[in-house]
């Protein structure tokens, strides 16, 4: 952080040192001031408040961007946001559904020592909240990138910055407002975030049924994709995945956001890995090592995605012990649509049947796992297979879904207060 000092600030010690701080305090405490006096912000040295507000918490820029123009103006600006975004700490992102409130609530866990250092209700101080994190619905996280988090509940969904409280629904897609189209119906949805144009999408896969309500033979899909820079969504004309998709679980850990991928199956390749880019929005294909192929084709095993670090990861469970047990292989790819790019990274197990599940990785080779507690509770615990050594990590409820989470302060309704001066 002593790159965004002011220059005659930097490598200070000492008494000068409190004496820093002591002025950063100062300049807050006149921030804050602001709303209610005739101070003006070009009464203070900018340097001085960028230096400060790269400092602040989240919720502190919240209020602040409030107080006047020109603070909202530096608080919201793409500059900012990207300086402070990569100065910031990495969590780990739980949501869960808490037994004591019975609401749906995210937990952000410190990236270094996984200490629980924030949980919050899911669209906490939003008009959503009453909508989404009602006990009796369900509701799932799509996907988490770039500091903000794409929530499900049956065919609603929400773009959500838990650092910002802000929030947006997304309008139906074209299929489901279509009178046309009725017999397709959206079966899979992918969220990410574009690198190349600043932007996040969302990408709905929709198969087409018949009169007999069941999927035509052979496959028919389409594709169309929704940007939040645009507002909008458009259809990909020529994009048509022939292939079922079999598990659409987000993929869980996913920090980039660039790709979304799903276990699908098809006659040409079997069960594969089908990712969507989303920044030059098309479908890559990824063949499974044949080994896996080869075990699958009998039964005994079951496999998902998620991450392990910045790699797309497959968790391939294999059974044991006359099927009452279940050992973990982890591949990791090292390049979408190359086979031979994948890798057996380790394995852990095994455990009984049914029982831990993995929900992802951290310090390299340790792994988060799920455990049932009493009841329908679940745990999460840290497990590391080279010493078998397990640590709690204060997470009880239920369904957990783990993500990598970076905060960010960027605008998803970005429309300032009127009453700024």
């Amino acid at each position: 952080m002593d790159n965004y000092l002011p220059t005659k600030c930097r490598g200070v010690s000492g008494f000068e040192e409190i004496f820093v701080f002591k002025e950063i305090e100062k300049v807050v405490q006149e921030l804050v001031m602001m709303s209610t006096s005739k101070c003006k912000m070009e009464d203070l040295p900018k340097e001085l408040v960028i230096s400060t507000l790269l400092r602040l918490p989240a919720e502190d820029l919240r209020r602040l961007k409030s107080v006047c123009k020109s603070l909202y103006s530096i608080i919201t600006s793409r500059p900012f946001i990207e300086v402070r975004r990569k100065t910031r700490n990495s969590y780990i992102l739980v949501k869960y559904e808490d037994l004591i409130s019975n609401n749906h609530v995210i937990s952000l866990l410190c990236d270094e020592t996984l200490e629980v250092v924030y949980t919050q209700t899911i669209l906490s101080d939003t008009p959503l909240m009453d909508s989404m994190s009602s006990k009796d619905r369900v509701v799932k996280v799509v996907g988490c990138c770039n500091g903000v988090v794409c929530l499900r509940r049956i065919d609603m969904y929400v773009l959500w910055n838990p650092a910002t409280r802000d929030a947006k629904i997304i309008p139906d897609g074209l299929y489901k407002s279509n009178p046309d189209k009725k017999m397709f119906q959206r079966r899979e949805m992918g969220f990410g975030f574009d690198p190349k144009n600043n932007d996040y999408k969302l990408v709905s896969i929709q198969r087409l049924f018949g009169d007999n309500r069941r999927p035509v033979r052979p496959c028919q899909q389409e594709v169309e994709v929704y940007s939040l820079k645009a507002g909008c969504w458009k259809l990909l004309p020529g994009i048509f995945p022939t292939c079922d998709i079999m598990s659409a679980y987000s993929v869980e850990g996913c920090n980039g956001g660039k790709m979304f991928s799903w276990l699908v199956c098809n006659d040409e390749y079997g069960e594969h890995v089908m990712s969507f880019d989303m920044s030059n929005e098309v479908f890559i294909t990824t063949p499974l090592p044949p080994c896996i192929i080869e075990r699958s084709s009998h039964g005994n095993c079951r496999n998902s995605l998620m991450f392990h670090n910045a790699s797309l990861a497959l968790d391939h469970r294999v059974k044991g012990g006359n099927n009452q047990t279940e050992t973990h292989n982890i591949w990791v790819l090292g390049e979408y649509g190359v086979k031979e790019s994948w890798t057996n990274l380790f394995t852990v197990g095994p455990f009984k049947l049914l029982g831990p599940s993995i929900r992802g990785f951290w310090n390299n080779n340790k792994v988060l796992l799920q455990v049932r507690g009493g009841g329908c509770r679940h745990d999460l615990i840290l497990v590391d297979p080279s010493i078998r050594k397990i640590k709690d990590l204060d997470i009880h409820g239920t369904s957990p879904q783990v993500f990598n989470y970076q905060e960010n302060l960027v605008q998803i309704n970005a429309t300032p207060p009127i009453n700024l001066f």
